[in-house]
């Protein structure tokens, strides 16, 4: 075989036109897509926006076309090889895409529209394509369907007991599927794995509103801080009635704006922390990582769909609100199960606030015999993990104050 016709097939096999064109950091969006590209530099001109360097600036495009190629069919493949054909309507059974469809509608944040044209016009867009094993869920899919199937169930079938089921009928072909009684480990990883246990460093102040009638004020730690157990009769977000869970924010505006019920006047406690505590961060979730990055994607993806779950707003009444069980368990979860790196218990869940943007809520795992000057039996008396140090009494009418410290 000549040596021209065996770089013809070489071409003809290959799903790309190759060419001696360069691309910049610049031309693309996707990091990590322009995180290849810093990795490859080799020539000084870009051929899609024209820019020179007096130093390397730009990689090979057919470099950076197969390593697109290469991300891309890790999830997508060629319909031809797996999928159904419908002889009688004359097209696949699965929902299929062109290379155009996927540049120019699932993918047109990876890059300027410019840059969009240079790619596609480098590639042979001539394959009908399908999800990469359609027949399955993929572990995103999973992840997402075992959460709602576990939400079911703790709302309606099971809520203080998980069994180990036997394997079902309906789990064959599902190597990725999460059981109700699997979620709360699987989510307990995905924290893990995204780094998302952290530390409240001792000294930091946190914010706590109780609502009152005008002129009936609280000073006291006792009633500004956690109820006693007695006392605990209404769920919260993350409480079911009867489990203790301190409420607070990091600005008494925040606590001010979450504060439930219909009060003329709140009474706002700033408490200080007295030891380092380990919590669950949901306020700075890292961003889900695009098809050209590594990272747990799958795991992010599930935890931002959570977090939206757990931030909107809580409103109390005489109703027992079963789709704030969910979040109630996992809470239970987090406070009984999860430990950080050196093995400390999880004493709270740090989320975005509803009502003011940007801010964030503390649910602290903090009983009442735990706040400095809280009278308790002997036996529980242990290092106090709160301390009242200011008190302020607002007016909700007027916002009238009057501080105490």
């Amino acid at each position: 075989m000549g040596y021209a016709k065996r770089m013809w097939m070489e071409e003809q096999a290959r799903e790309y036109h190759t060419s001696s064109d360069g691309v910049c950091v610049n031309c693309f969006d996707d990091p990590g897509l322009a995180a290849f590209i810093a990795e490859h530099l080799e020539t000084n001109t870009c051929s899609i926006c024209g820019r020179k360097g007096n130093e390397k600036i730009a990689a090979p495009a057919d470099e950076v076309v197969q390593f697109f190629l290469e991300k891309m069919y890790d999830h997508y493949e060629d319909a031809a090889n797996t999928a159904p054909w419908d002889g009688e309507e004359g097209g696949f059974m699965v929902t299929t895409y062109s290379m155009y469809d996927l540049l120019f509608d699932k993918y047109p944040d990876i890059a300027p529209y410019e840059t969009l044209e240079w790619l596609h016009s480098r590639l042979k867009d001539d394959v009908v394509l399908c999800d990469r094993d359609w027949q399955i869920m993929t572990p995103g899919q999973a992840l997402e369907s075992g959460w709602g199937a576990f939400a079911e169930s703790v709302k309606h079938t099971t809520r203080f007991l998980f069994f180990p089921n036997a394997k079902r009928d309906d789990d064959d072909g599902e190597p990725f599927r999460v059981r109700p009684e699997e979620m709360l480990d699987q989510l307990g990883e995905a924290i893990q794995a995204c780094g998302l246990i952290r530390s409240i460093a001792a000294g930091t102040k946190v914010f706590r509103a109780r609502g009152h009638e005008t002129g009936k004020t609280f000073t006291l730690p006792k009633d500004l801080g956690p109820p006693p157990v007695e006392f605990a009769k209404t769920a919260g977000r993350m409480n079911a009635p009867g489990i203790v869970v301190f409420y607070g924010a990091y600005e008494k505006e925040t606590a001010l704006a979450e504060a439930t019920g219909n009060h003329a006047a709140f009474s706002v406690a700033g408490f200080e922390t007295l030891t380092e505590l380990s919590v669950v961060d949901l306020t700075n979730l890292p961003r889900v990582p695009s098809i050209f990055e590594g990272g747990p994607r799958e795991s992010l993806r599930s935890l931002h769909r959570f977090t939206r779950e757990v931030s909107q707003p809580f409103e109390p009444d005489a109703e027992i609100h079963i789709e704030y069980t969910p979040s109630q368990v996992v809470s239970e979860f987090f406070r009984h199960r999860l430990h950080d790196g050196q093995g400390n218990p999880i004493r709270g869940l740090v989320y975005g606030s509803a009502k003011r943007t940007g801010a964030a809520n503390l649910a602290l795992f903090v009983e009442s015999w735990e706040v400095e000057g809280v009278a308790t039996e002997t036996w529980r008396k242990k290092e106090p993990v709160l301390r009242l140090v200011s008190t302020e009494e607002t007016v909700a009418a007027k916002a009238r104050k009057k501080k105490r410290s």
